[in-house]
């Protein structure tokens, strides 16, 4: 297979620019619907609206496919083909980095006209492990942070871990390949959660601010996370892919 770092960071780059893209075209949509404009027909308004909902669902559909193929680079099963389980080639997926079958059985779909299941919705099917099941999000998002602490070797003050559904979402940025390594291990081959979708920067420069103390912890583990910003998971609901920004908000 291509390397995988490699094909990770096509992946995270694909999901930025369609990111930027469905942001720049749902504001411009917004901006055409609330200029006063009148159109002869009715059926001319109906069709602008069904084209921007077609785009609009594609994008979004895209996005989850990069979100499941994040998951599985995450959980090492990364470029098996979902239908028979064969690994898919490095050619089709240095082409095609989020799909999700080989060729021969994208050809097959193609012809008999079948569609795999929403990625979004089997990223959230697999079910925690059972000494997880009973913890609230929030819970589940201190034991991480807990248990990261108490192992060491992950530097967690610019990472965001948030629990939703049984799902662990990984934002903001680590210094190294070998943190990363080590976090992904952590929360996949000792904690065992089967989905971790990992949108993780590798990205030295935050450490090299001034202002950042070495070794402080993101946030007291006293502290109920359900506190910490849920623009993440707003912008989730709204169906609008979340952006983590690209350097922490100024300090009070």
């Amino acid at each position: 297979m291509k390397d995988e770092t490699h094909l990770r960071e096509m992946l995270l780059n694909r999901r930025r620019t369609m990111s930027r893209w469905l942001e720049e075209f749902e504001s411009d949509w917004q901006r055409l619907a609330d200029r006063d404009i009148e159109l002869e027909e009715e059926a001319q308004k109906v069709d602008l609206s069904s084209a921007y909902d077609r785009l609009d669902e594609r994008a979004l559909e895209t996005i989850d496919d990069i979100d499941l193929a994040l998951c599985r680079l995450a959980a090492g099963t990364y470029g098996i083909c979902e239908n028979c389980e064969q690994m898919i080639s490095a050619k089709r997926l240095e082409a095609m980095p989020a799909t999700r079958l080989c060729v021969k059985c994208a050809r097959t779909y193609e012809e008999k006209q079948k569609r795999l299941p929403p990625a979004r919705k089997v990223i959230s099917c697999a079910e925690l492990p059972d000494e997880y099941k009973d913890l609230t999000d929030g819970e589940v998002e201190k034991t991480i942070l807990e248990k990261l602490r108490y192992q060491g070797g992950v530097d967690s003050q610019e990472l965001e871990i948030r629990c939703r559904k049984g799902v662990i979402y990984l934002e903001g940025a680590l210094p190294s390949k070998a943190e990363h390594g080590t976090l992904i291990q952590t929360l996949t081959d000792v904690m065992g959660f089967p989905s971790v979708v990992d949108h993780l920067r590798i990205d030295k420069l935050p450490w090299e601010r001034e202002d950042r103390a070495p070794g402080k912890y993101p946030f007291p583990l006293s502290v109920d996370t359900d506190e910490i910003s849920d623009d993440i998971f707003e912008s989730q609901d709204k169906d609008v892919p979340y952006m983590f920004p690209d350097a922490p908000p100024e300090e009070e």
